[in-house]
């Protein structure tokens, strides 16, 4: 598979950080925005699962199984995005001879 943009990819240490800041910083934003969502009764995210489980108000727990989920599978997604266009993730495969530097 080609990359969209071919010349940033994680070859050194400096663009591998850069891209897994990225990474990390969209799936964090999701988790968040998700929890935020979950917390607001009156939300439409809120009132989906708090009919989807047929009770007053959504527990903590019921919080959290909702939210673990849901960022696993963006993670799965934030992962392909950028495999699709930096070709991140890639770090053994990527063949470079010479040392990472900065």
């Amino acid at each position: 598979m080609i990359p969209i943009v071919k010349n940033f990819r994680a070859t050194n240490l400096s663009k591998a950080f850069f891209l897994n800041a990225l990474v990390s910083a969209s799936i964090v934003v999701f988790a968040i925005e998700l929890r935020r969502a979950l917390e607001d009764e009156h939300n439409e995210i809120y009132g989906y699962f708090n009919r989807l489980y047929g009770t007053k108000q959504l527990s903590e727990w019921q919080i959290i199984t909702i939210v673990f989920p849901a960022t696993f599978v963006a993670s799965i997604v934030v992962y392909l995005f950028m495999y699709f266009i930096f070709e991140y993730g890639g770090n053994f495969i990527i063949s470079n001879k010479k040392r990472l530097s900065w």
